[in-house]
């Protein structure tokens, strides 16, 4: 790969995932989450961020990374997925960090296939390996269509964005 990116560190587990700034709309601390019935169950219900509701979903379980309790550390990156912003629990995000062009390689042959094509590719750093993460790609349609009703629900509450 070519292009430089800038991205943020988010750990999962033992793992680093990098997820590219320009899909990040803010990082928060974890608030209150309403629980929504009949429900994928990465999908953590909806939460009200400074008068905007967005549904939250528990990257762990996304990418079936073996699930932990939420701790001090715990973070909400919200993300804008189709033009719906998304937030996704995660165990930390601690840096932002630039990485060059050429540190970037392809996700290998083995995991292009649809179930996991939301990788982006894979950054092999001085003392580790970052996974990069598409998020425009990590929700399937039916996801998709789910947080669409979503929004949907939010404007039938009346509930105004900032």
């Amino acid at each position: 790969m070519e292009q430089n990116i800038k991205c943020v560190v988010i750990k999962l587990h033992n793992e680093q995932f990098g997820i590219d700034i320009h899909q990040v709309r803010s990082i928060e601390r974890l608030q209150s989450i309403t629980v929504l019935p009949h429900t994928p169950p990465y999908v953590k219900g909806i939460m009200n961020l400074r008068g905007n509701v967005i549904p939250v979903i528990d990257l762990r379980q996304r990418l079936s990374i073996e699930s932990n309790s939420y701790t001090d550390q715990t973070r909400l990156v919200v993300v804008t997925i189709k033009e719906i912003d998304v937030g996704l629990i995660v165990d930390a995000a601690n840096e932002v960090m630039d990485i060059a062009g050429e540190q970037i390689q392809p996700t290998p042959t083995i995991t292009q296939n649809k179930k996991i094509d939301f990788l982006y590719g894979i950054a092999k750093l001085e003392n580790q390996i970052l996974i990069l993460l598409d998020v425009e790609k990590l929700l399937g349609n039916d996801e998709l269509i789910y947080l669409e009703q979503l929004k949907e629900l939010k404007e039938n509450l009346g509930v105004e964005d900032e």
